[in-house]
């Protein structure tokens, strides 16, 4: 296997069953972390190191073509290892005292902050389910054969993680078709075990999007998706999308983001969605979650020239995660000011705002060949800026639009050369920033290279449509399962039982080891 050193001798694993950071999809725990398995006899299998602090500072993000000084403000989080580890050849396999087949497996990649596991093959009989640990008794699960045939798991903490698959007596291994086939080693520390990318992690002078600026726009920050994906070039990369609104009606989970992000189908398919990432007060920054999670969609439609793409989740975000389906405006008008809701460096929610009217330009990071007229200039911002992370977020009319079209996305972030001032850091510096236009990319040679087949499905000539709430529809067997686990963990902690026992929002600061 590339880049593995297989340990074909099983050994003795000792797990770290610390009460630590233990706030993710969880329902039933894992086999691994009963009191009564401290120890398991388990492969692992050990992927070639990486050098975290050599990687943050080798990754510049500047795109062949830019404008001098811009980048764009995708922010890169992991090397990807492509591996091939098979549950049918790989790990070790048990069956307990009722019958149920147990199949356990360890992955280290030395040196990781964090790790984001894909499995491209992924087929389970009924009853089966799986997990994924990782460190401090951090786990992602179960998930189970309504998750569909690939699944890219939520990041998991720490170097090493370990795999484990339940099938009930009855079903058959070879019904099993379960193949981890990629790993991502973050270098980010995306838990912020240390510091260097994450919460509290942006520069001084941006702004909660909880803080007074923010508040007009509490229901458009339940549209903002932070997301990680793995990109075609071999690296994971953060970036911020938005929740839109249709014609007709908020049924369709659509989220618009950056080209420069994700625009091939296997880089959309990598996609984990992180909802309502925000501080509980505006400051200090405080109880944030990474809890609410989904994975997967479908590619709609991508354009590079406006730098805009548009993708399908593969399910409705949960209801109880009250995420909002935010309006925009495709009429090309430029509001008097604008404002910014985005995720930058990894960090919580974030707002800026500029009190100049968006300036016409060209795509200023050099994408897409020939550009005319595509995008939106933004900036200097007087409030809040944008940083790596931020790419893909929405350029917004502000609440007080005279117009009446408040609240309404017109842009998405590509890049630009804003940031906090060296001399003052709490404040922003005299840089600029430029969205792709809503209105540039509302028409295309084809429904899969424009916007107005989707976000106005009827053809009813409509380029300006309000937010809404979710409508009802019904989840997905695979969420709702999974869901219904989250709730009732939720519910064990709150009691302080359990090995998820701790207070709660959750804060990956709080170690009480």
């Amino acid at each position: 296997m590339t880049s593995a050193v297989r340990l074909r001798a099983a050994c003795a694993l000792p797990l770290l069953l610390l009460a630590s950071i233990a706030s993710a999809r969880q329902g039933e725990r894992p086999m691994l972390l009963s009191p009564a398995k401290s120890t398991v006899a388990m492969q692992t299998i050990t992927l070639a190191p990486i050098e975290a602090e050599a990687l943050r500072a080798q990754r510049a993000t500047t795109i062949d073509g830019a404008l001098p000084g811009v980048i764009d403000k995708r922010l890169a989080i992991t090397v990807n290892r492509r591996v091939a580890i098979d549950a049918a050849l790989d790990g070790t396999w048990q069956v307990l005292a009722d019958g149920t087949q147990v199949w356990h497996v360890g992955i280290t990649s030395p040196g990781a902050t964090d790790l984001h596991l894909g499995f491209q093959r992924y087929v389970l009989p009924a009853g089966a389910r799986l997990w994924v640990i990782g460190a401090g008794g951090y786990y992602e699960g179960p998930y189970s054969s309504d998750d569909g045939d690939a699944l890219w798991v939520p990041m998991v903490p720490g170097d090493s993680a370990m795999l484990e698959l339940q099938l009930p007596p009855s079903a058959r291994r070879d019904a099993v078709d379960l193949v981890l086939s990629d790993v991502g080693a973050g270098f980010r520390d995306l838990f912020k075990q240390v510091a260097a990318t994450g919460p509290l992690t942006s520069g001084a002078c941006n702004i909660n999007v909880v803080c007074p600026l923010g508040q007009p726009y509490s229901n458009e920050s339940r549209a903002l998706a932070y997301y990680e994906f793995t990109a075609d070039d071999g690296f994971g990369y953060i970036c911020t999308g938005t929740m839109l609104n249709t014609t007709a009606g908020s049924t369709r989970p659509f989220v618009l983001t950056a080209a420069h992000c994700m625009s091939s189908p296997t880089e959309v398919a990598s996609m984990r969605v992180y909802w309502n990432y925000r501080s509980a007060q505006c400051t200090p920054t405080s109880s944030w979650s990474f809890a609410q999670n989904q994975t997967g969609a479908t590619l709609r439609a991508t354009r590079a020239d406006v730098d805009t793409t548009l993708v399908e989740l593969n399910a409705m975000p949960d209801a109880a995660w009250r995420v909002f389906h935010a309006g925009w405006d495709a009429s090309g008008v430029a509001p008097a000011t604008s404002i910014g809701l985005h995720h930058p460096k990894g960090d919580v929610a974030k707002v800026t705002e500029s009190r100049s009217s968006p300036r016409t330009m060209n795509n200023c990071i050099g994408t897409g060949g020939s550009s005319v007229n595509t995008h939106w200039l933004s900036g200097p911002y007087t409030q809040g800026t944008t940083e790596g992370g931020s790419s893909g977020s929405g350029l917004w009319i502000p609440s007080s639009d005279g117009a009446g079209l408040g609240r309404r996305l017109i842009g998405v972030l590509s890049g630009g050369n804003a940031g906090c001032s060296v001399s003052n850091p709490s404040q922003p510096d005299n840089g600029y920033d430029c969205y792709g236009k809503l209105s540039a990319a509302w028409e295309g040679a084809s429904a899969t290279t424009r916007l107005r087949d989707w976000l106005d499905p009827a053809a009813s000539g409509a380029r300006s449509v309000v937010g809404a709430e979710a409508a009802t529809t019904a989840t997905p067997a695979g969420l709702r399962e999974r869901v219904a686990a989250e709730r009732q963990a939720v519910s064990l902690r709150a009691a302080q039982r359990g090995v998820g026992a701790r207070p709660l929002p959750f804060d990956p600061r709080t170690r009480p080891d």
